[in-house]
């Protein structure tokens, strides 16, 4: 009798043991399964250590990376390849925004139930939204300097292009040296993985939380005498601007006006509405999380909080976020979340593939009001800068400790037809109407006529 009890005992202690790591293995399969299948010593999704199933395309059907006879090939054009690096990935799997590693496991058509198994053994085509010519203007319209280009349609959420430099051409990395300026961060998409001293872009911010707080935030006045003294501290100016309001402080970005706006409403009230606008957090594009903003709440009359109400002090803003933020502006206060993935045959689709709205950030009223502010802006401000499009826009030369400032350019299309939403930053680029605005031109007069 105490033999079969021992025996049942060691038998329900098995069945328990096997119970246990049976489930510990569902869960594993279930959170690493991905993981496993695409390691690319699997030979049957990998040829010579490349991936060599599943296809990516751009938005009109160019491809980007197509299974060949090594493995997967990248475009025959060079400056596509260049300009889209960040965005599809190597062939060495170094760039965590690619596609390549981002969607790996949609590519090769894994799922829980049949693994890699597909009929015709090749895998999922992933189309994108990007349109790799667009891409193209942008990468040779930035000519070697390190920055980014990101253009949005605010409709729709889709991702023009999120052109990132310096790159390199994925079938032929070169060797990379660790002290070569050139190759900075090289590694890093600045479209969505970096964020970025914001300058005067950041004025639009400012205007922004005064036009929803403040009755009287056209009309109300604030002196410049080429500075002004805020806590002990002088806040410079390039103009001496005298007595100034919201419309042309904008359009001569007019530093003390929006540094005492800036008092006026608060650290803290800028910090939530910077919050609110999108420009903190990290944002998941289709799977792949952008990087966060940052914005101190100095204290309350205080020098940092009037140089960060200008786009100074500790701010940093991510280009896909203030793209987003710009595209709310544009349509009335509510953004659409921003998507790179059109769609993916057989597979599951990250983010899904209808248009998103996010909560809305401003009422329509002020919205509108900040529309007209940033289309006077463009028309009265910059020239014949933008022929034939309708641009409202915000220049920004932020100042930087290790040289020459950032330039930014950034905006939308006021065109029910050519609904954009961009960014554009150049670092050490000098000011922001001749580095980065003319940038945004050129690859905006491409958009439109794509």
């Amino acid at each position: 009798m105490k033999k079969v009890k021992r025996r049942t005992y060691a038998i329900l202690s098995l069945v328990l043991a096997t119970f246990a790591f049976l489930t510990i293995f569902l869960f594993r399969l279930a959170a690493d399964g991905e993981a496993w299948v695409t390691f690319p010593t699997n030979q049957n999704i990998f040829r010579n250590g490349n991936l060599a199933v599943g296809a990516i395309y751009d938005r009109n059907e160019l491809p980007l990376a197509v299974p060949g006879e090594q493995g997967l090939e990248f475009n025959s054009n060079v400056s596509i390849r260049r300009a889209t690096m960040h965005v599809v990935g190597d062939n060495r799997g170094r760039i965590g925004t690619g596609a390549l590693v981002a969607y790996a496991g949609e590519l090769v058509g894994y799922n829980l139930i049949t693994g890699t198994y597909s009929f015709g053994g090749g895998g999922n085509t992933i189309q994108l939204t990007i349109d790799a010519e667009l891409s193209r203007v942008a990468y040779q319209a930035l000519d070697g300097r390190r920055g980014a280009v990101v253009l949005m349609n605010y409709e729709t959420g889709e991702i023009l292009t999120a052109v990132s430099t310096p790159t390199y051409d994925p079938i032929n990395p070169p060797t990379f040296d660790p002290d070569d300026p050139a190759f900075e961060g090289v590694y890093i998409n600045r479209a969505l993985s970096a964020a970025f001293v914001p300058g005067s872009v950041f004025k639009i911010v400012t205007a922004a939380a005064a036009m929803d707080t403040f009755a009287d935030a056209m009309t109300r006045e604030y002196v410049c005498n080429g500075y002004v003294i805020i806590d002990g501290n002088r806040v410079t100016c390039l103009g001496n601007h005298g007595r100034i309001r919201m419309t042309e402080a904008m359009g001569v970005s007019c530093n003390p006006f929006f540094a005492q706006l800036a008092v006026d409403l608060g650290g803290t009230q800028m910090r939530q509405y910077t919050d609110r606008f999108g420009l903190l957090r990290s944002h998941n594009l289709d799977g792949i999380s952008t990087a966060a903003g940052n914005f101190v709440a100095a204290d309350p009359g205080s020098a940092a909080l009037a140089w960060s109400g200008v786009g100074q002090s500790e701010n940093l803003i991510n280009p896909l976020s203030m793209t987003r933020f710009l595209g709310a502006i544009a349509r009335g206060g509510t953004p659409i979340e921003p998507r790179l993935v059109e769609r993916i045959s057989g597979g599951f689709l990250p983010g899904g593939n209808r248009t998103r709205t996010g909560d809305q950030i401003l009422p329509p009223s002020v919205a509108n009001q900040l529309n007209t502010l940033l289309r006077e802006t463009a028309i009265n401000y910059y020239g014949n800068a933008f022929p034939g499009l309708a641009v409202a826009g915000k220049t920004g030369t932020a100042e930087v400790a290790d040289g020459r400032p950032h330039s930014w350019f950034v905006g939308f299309l006021d065109d029910p037809h050519n609904p954009i939403a961009f960014a554009v930053i150049i670092e050490n680029g000098g000011f922001g109407l001749a580095g980065a605005g003319a940038v945004a031109n050129t690859v905006l007069q491409a958009a439109v006529q794509r």
